[in-house]
């Protein structure tokens, strides 16, 4: 017991000491939150004592990005399909009636002594049968999506009934001159030979369908539901290339339509550098957004590319028995003026051709020696090329006759040329008051670049009362919904030469819009017969 009192007396004598010491020893002042740092801060303190600092991974967006149209497939290349078919029926016209004059000359001739009288009428009779057979039978539609077969036995069909039609009506008619042999032998002539040349046709076509050339290409303004019908629509038969939409509700607009996608707003459809290769733009907004519609033309409407809104009958058409073409027949309305027909757009290209191809080799010599010149009297190539604005505001770049020195040459048309200029040379002057300059240009439309007659090419920058030309009037850019021209409307009328002030320019692009919406083949040629006396007449224009 005494040693159990001696043990405790000690243990509390302890806890006394410890208790002053404690007690004496002063305690540090109360650390505030910005030294000892935030909660979190001493959490991950703590965190790195205990354990190694883990690498963070890194965050990864998992939310589905949009397309942009840098990532958009554009044709560069594309036919006219209007054209092609043209082409196509002028040419079967042509061979159908060949072979049937041929087949119907040698049974006929010599045979009741009727001359030639009664094979020419049988001929010609029988031509028209057979190509109007083809026409009304849909036989130059050529879609995307049908088959060698569909079409052979559409191209059969017609030209068997278009045989039966002949020989019946020869029969009624002239029944004392019907030689059946002979009628029949040029009928399955013309039958076997528009078999052959429809099965090359379709496989041509089908090699320019895959590379995107034929259907035109289109954009859309609006994520909206007259969209997805076309879109819909157009699946089945691949006669429109829909490539994208621009809606300016980004935030409400789904990633794509039917895999159509949705890449941006105005603003980038402006700025897209394939928007010249765009055939139409289609808005595709409904009636009770007539004013967004409204502001959607107004900010495209001063775009080379065609432009059609969809229609109020379009939101009710029953579209599932519609083709597209139909669909854009009934439902699309221009606003900025109609293409031309493929009948005009073929003529006016072979006319180019013809032309152009016929006075390069003819003027041959008389090139070469003016080429001869301009290296004698002066430094220099003969040639030189400048980028040019043309269709839809495509830059190519158009071939002249080099006339100034070759040191102050302005490819982009910075300073227009006065009266004396210095940049001129001795040839040069003369080259350039009689036109001789633009000939080499035939190369340009001899390669589809330009054509005889449109308006005249600007150079890419050029600027009057040193601001750009297009700048100064609104409606500048539609003069470029045709090829431009050697020659045209606006040169005949004295706009020729360079455009010194903004009244020049309002007075050009009135002139080339007049020629755009009033152009014949007829018309190109009394502009192509005008050209050359109103050149060698003018006195006043700088050129």
């Amino acid at each position: 017991m005494q040693i159990k009192k001696i043990k405790d007396a000690a243990l509390d004598a302890t806890r006394h000491i410890d208790d002053v010491e404690i007690a004496e020893t002063p305690r540090p002042a109360r650390q505030t939150d910005e030294k000892r740092g935030s909660a979190h801060a001493r959490r991950d303190a703590y965190a790195n004592k205990i354990r190694p600092e883990a690498k963070k991974a890194p965050i990864v967006d998992r939310r589905r990005k949009r397309l942009t149209t840098t990532e958009i497939k554009v044709p560069r290349k594309q036919v006219n399909m209007s054209a092609v078919r043209f082409g196509l029926r002028s040419l079967d016209i042509l061979l159908v009636c060949g072979i049937i004059a041929v087949g119907i000359w040698n049974g006929y001739i010599g045979i009741n002594n009727r001359g030639i009288a009664a094979p020419v009428v049988a001929a010609a009779f029988g031509s028209i049968v057979f190509i109007a057979a083809l026409f009304f039978s849909n036989a130059y539609r050529f879609n995307a999506a049908e088959k060698l077969s569909s079409h052979l036995k559409t191209v059969l069909i017609a030209s068997f009934a278009a045989l039966g039609v002949w020989l019946t009506v020869a029969l009624i008619i002239r029944p004392e001159t019907f030689l059946p042999d002979a009628l029949a032998k040029a009928g399955l002539g013309a039958i076997f030979l528009l078999g052959v040349l429809h099965s090359f046709y379709y496989f041509q076509i089908r090699r320019l369908h895959a590379r995107g050339a034929l259907a035109p290409t289109i954009v859309m303004l609006g994520a909206t539901e007259s969209a997805r019908r076309i879109i819909e629509e157009n699946a089945k038969t691949k006669e429109l290339n829909i490539l994208a939409i621009f809606d300016d509700r980004m935030a409400r607009a789904p990633h794509n339509i039917h895999g159509v996608p949705v890449v941006g707003t105005v603003e980038d459809l402006h700025n897209w550098d394939a928007l010249p290769y765009i055939s139409r733009i289609v808005v595709t907004l409904p009636s009770m957004a007539s004013a967004r519609k409204q502001a959607f033309v107004d900010r495209v409407r001063l775009l080379p590319n065609r432009i059609a809104f969809v229609v109020d009958e379009f939101e009710t058409l029953n579209h599932v028995q519609q083709r597209v073409s139909e669909i854009a027949e009934i439902s699309l309305r221009d606003v900025t003026g109609s293409p031309k027909s493929g009948r005009h757009t073929a003529i006016k290209r072979l006319m180019d051709i013809g032309i152009s191809a016929t006075a390069l080799v003819i003027g041959a010599p008389i090139l070469w020696g003016i080429g001869l010149l301009i290296r004698l009297d002066s430094p220099g190539p003969a040639l030189f090329k400048q980028p040019r604005h043309g269709f839809n505001n495509r830059v190519f770049d158009v071939y002249k006759f080099r006339s100034m020195r070759n040191d102050r040459q302005d490819l982009k048309a910075e300073q227009q040329t006065v009266v004396g200029d210095a940049r001129v040379t001795k040839i040069g002057r003369f080259i350039r008051k009689t036109s001789i300059d633009e000939l080499p240009q035939l190369l340009n439309v001899l390669k589809g670049e330009m054509s005889l007659v449109g308006p005249r090419p600007h150079a890419v920058g050029m600027k009057t009362e040193g601001q750009e030309s297009m700048d100064l009037v609104n409606e500048y850019a539609h003069r470029h919904k045709v090829k431009p021209g050697m020659t045209g409307w606006a040169q005949i009328n004295g706009s020729r030469g360079p455009l010194h002030t903004a009244e020049d320019v309002a007075e050009r692009v009135r002139l080339d819009v007049e020629y755009i919406e009033r152009s014949n083949v007829l018309w190109d040629i009394y502009i192509m017969l005008k050209t050359l006396p109103v050149l060698l007449g003018d006195r006043t224009n700088v050129r």
